[in-house]
């Protein structure tokens, strides 16, 4: 047995042996309205045998598994039909009771409801609309009301007393699985937050993935064919990274992509996009930049940070400078063919020395 099906046996075990209190204390409500002379003792004596006997006997099949041989709901509708059945069978035969009955045919009913579907209800509730019926008919004959004594009236306000703990209980059932349900539902949003995040963001540096940033600029090349405003593009190029890793090993040239990252969201502005397009190239789309020298501005300030920046915490004795190639969106052009110019941009400014940028407008 796992321990989810433990954990369920548990909880099965608890609700049985409930059931079985709930059992007794009817027995003693029962045996008090004998004992005053309401109700017969052999009329009480049956009704506890039998309650108590199928309480028991649904208490020691959980305890000893012998409901997981059969589906789950199996066991609950069989308790659910066996306490309908004495408690219809004697509202018939005690119709002195029968408010004592319907009350607690209610609260079996009530206690049904968590596992009912809406047409299981619908039937479930005809039903015990159709039985009761036919109970308190077959009891009319017999059918009497309840000397108004002080120790009668004591009796039935401790049966009320005890019934509204046994709805309590099946409340307090309601607002656990409400938890249990809010927690799932958390967990979920959790998950598909993290699901999202796996989808759209390099997982090392935390910037957008390659498709991410793909989708983002088909979306800005759409916004500017309507609006017929220009946007630019920036590859950038970490310069001799193989060095990095060579030298320092890999958790420092893993060290210095994370570091410059935050760098970049540091120096860009809030309606850029960056993304990681692969190994230590990335690139970036910045809207609204009417032409390629704003942009270079841009790229400048992030060029200038990653020269000056204190890279010694994580590569002693050594710096960290980049090369990109800046690329404005021209209205007849692809997607492709805006990202190949501005590789080619990245190329020539490697070409040149690096440590640089080469805008093509």
């Amino acid at each position: 047995m796992d321990a989810r099906q433990a954990k369920l046996q548990k909880h099965r075990l608890r609700m049985t042996s409930l059931t079985v209190v709930n059992t007794l204390l009817q027995g003693v409500i029962f045996g008090l309205y004998a004992w005053a002379g309401e109700v017969s003792w052999g009329a009480m004596i049956a009704f506890t045998a039998v309650s108590l006997g199928t309480t028991v006997f649904f208490t020691a099949a959980v305890a000893l598994h012998w409901n997981l041989r059969v589906k789950d709901s199996w066991l609950l509708n069989a308790q659910l039909i066996t306490n309908f059945a004495i408690g219809l069978t004697f509202l018939a035969v005690v119709p002195q009771l029968a408010l004592m009955f319907l009350v607690s045919l209610l609260v079996t009913f009530n206690f049904a409801m968590m596992a009912f579907t809406t047409r299981q209800f619908l039937w479930a509730w005809l039903a015990f609309g159709g039985l009761t019926a036919v109970a308190l008919i077959a009891g009319r004959p017999r059918f009497a009301s309840l000397a108004p004594t002080d120790f009668n009236m004591f009796v039935m306000w401790l049966f009320f007393f005890l019934a509204v703990r046994r709805l309590a209980v099946i409340g307090s059932q309601f607002s656990s699985l409400r938890g249990q349900l809010s927690e799932k539902n958390r967990q979920l949003t959790e998950s598909l937050e993290r699901i999202n995040e796996l989808a759209t963001h390099d997982e090392l540096t935390g910037a957008f993935n390659r498709r991410r940033f793909m989708e983002l600029l088909m979306e800005e090349r759409e916004r500017a064919k309507r609006t017929h405003e220009a946007f630019s593009v920036a590859i950038f190029d970490l310069d001799h990274f193989k060095q990095v890793n060579d030298r320092f090993g890999h958790l420092a040239g893993d060290a210095v992509l994370r570091e410059f990252c935050e760098l970049v969201r540091q120096s860009m502005r809030t309606t850029d996009r960056f993304a990681r397009y692969g190994g230590e190239e990335f690139v970036m789309l910045m809207p609204a930049t009417t032409q390629a020298d704003s942009a270079g501005v841009a790229v400048e300030r992030i060029r200038q940070a990653a020269e000056t920046k204190d890279w010694n915490p994580i590569l002693p004795g050594h710096g960290v400078t980049l090369s990109a190639g800046v690329a404005t969106y021209r209205g007849d052009e692809s997607i492709e063919e805006l990202l190949a110019r501005a590789d080619a941009a990245l190329y020539e400014a490697k070409h040149n020395g690096r440590n640089q940028f080469v805008v093509r407008p």
